[in-house]
């Protein structure tokens, strides 16, 4: 009776302390008292026994932000997000090497665990290496796109040499000093103002122009009336030369149009007869005296 209670004891000591059920989402891996076993296990339930221990490595995405401080320049200092979503490779060497590297708590080594030991210190250099090397704030200002973009790559080239991969990296946030936020600002304002008067210029210059072209319009029509008339004299003088005779008549009926008047005379004068001469009678004297 004696020994079948010490062997119910030992096997409920071989079997206790075994965690089997691996949960999704995690890889797990299996360590005997020689030891850990030499391959990770997926989710699921899985056999171990006396004083074996199941340990868990979580797999699902993480997300980390860095605020992340550089003095620019050696003047400025600078603040800017850095946003990174990466989780552990599917790599079986590098599952090994997490689970022997990192501590576990409760038997399980969390994703936060994991971009702390091996990814934030990388995070964290590349921006101000690359932000830092620039000269001054201007050209942080200038080029900010195309650093991005250089801290991106160099987050993801500092990444390889880990067992975590990176998904997204994302640059946000710059914070800038208040002197620089206000030195934008006057500058956008002044920018605004020169494209102001710029427009109201070409607006001025564009009405100008069509101003001018009318008025060159409008000498030309003149220049051609002048052209038309002094044509028609022309024709006029050489139609009538040698033509005395309507001459004559059309003096005669501007006369005609001009004794109208209430106090004007008309007289006949028969076509030949001196003007003089005609004034000169004394009959028409005494009518025009009167």
């Amino acid at each position: 009776m004696k020994t079948k209670l010490t062997l119910l004891v030992l096997l409920l000591v071989w079997s206790a302390g075994c965690r089997s059920d691996v949960p999704q989402g995690t890889r797990g891996r299996i360590k005997t008292a020689s030891g850990w076993q030499e391959k990770t296990l997926a989710p699921g339930r899985h056999a171990c026994w006396g004083f074996d221990q199941m340990y868990l490595v979580q797999t699902t995405q993480f997300k980390a932000i860095e605020k992340i401080n550089v003095l620019v320049g050696g003047k400025v200092n600078l603040s800017v997000d850095i946003t990174v979503r990466g989780a552990l490779r599917s790599n079986e060497n590098e599952r090994l090497q997490v689970f022997e590297t990192l501590a576990a708590t409760d038997n399980v080594i969390d994703k936060g665990a994991l971009y702390s030991k091996f990814l934030a210190m990388k995070v964290q250099a590349v921006p101000r290496n690359i932000l830092g090397s620039q000269l001054d704030i201007k050209s942080v200002l200038a080029n900010r796109s195309l650093l991005n973009e250089e801290i991106k790559r160099g987050i993801i080239d500092a990444s390889a040499a880990t067992p975590i991969e990176v998904y997204a990296i994302e640059v946000t946030n710059y914070d800038w000093p208040r002197s620089i936020t206000a030195a934008q600002e006057a500058l956008a304002t002044l920018q605004l103002a020169e494209e102001q008067e710029a427009a109201k210029i070409r607006a001025e210059l564009k009405r100008a122009e069509g101003a001018l072209k009318i008025a060159e319009a409008d000498k030309l029509v003149e220049l051609k009336k002048a052209e038309t008339v002094a044509e028609s004299i022309d024709i006029i003088r050489q139609k009538l030369a040698g033509n005395p005779e309507y001459l004559r008549w059309h003096e005669i009926r501007m006369l005609s149009e001009a004794a109208k008047g209430p106090n004007n005379a008309f007289i006949i004068v028969p076509y030949g007869q001196d003007m003089q001469a005609t004034m000169q009678n004394a009959q028409l004297s005494q009518l025009l005296t009167k």
